[in-house]
């Protein structure tokens, strides 16, 4: 739980401080194979400032890809 609020808490002061993610975007549309999960390759297609180790973060159980909790955790 707490890795979940790190990310969260990381992932909100990144928003705040005026990172450059666009808003609006759903994980819908950001998970292109549609296989309910969103890798790094189609995060960085919808959001190009995404970087690895913001990717990393938000991936709570590192297993390589975000579900939609952790994709919203993002706030994008």
């Amino acid at each position: 739980m707490s890795k979940h609020l790190t990310a969260i808490a990381f992932f909100g002061a990144m928003t705040i401080s005026g990172a450059a993610f666009a808003q609006g975007v759903s994980f819908g549309v950001v998970d292109s194979d549609q296989n309910g999960l969103v890798s790094f390759e189609e995060l960085a297609a919808a959001v190009p400032s995404v970087t690895a180790d913001m990717f990393k973060a938000a991936d709570v159980d590192q297993n390589s890809s975000l579900d939609q909790d952790e994709f919203e955790a993002l706030g994008l």
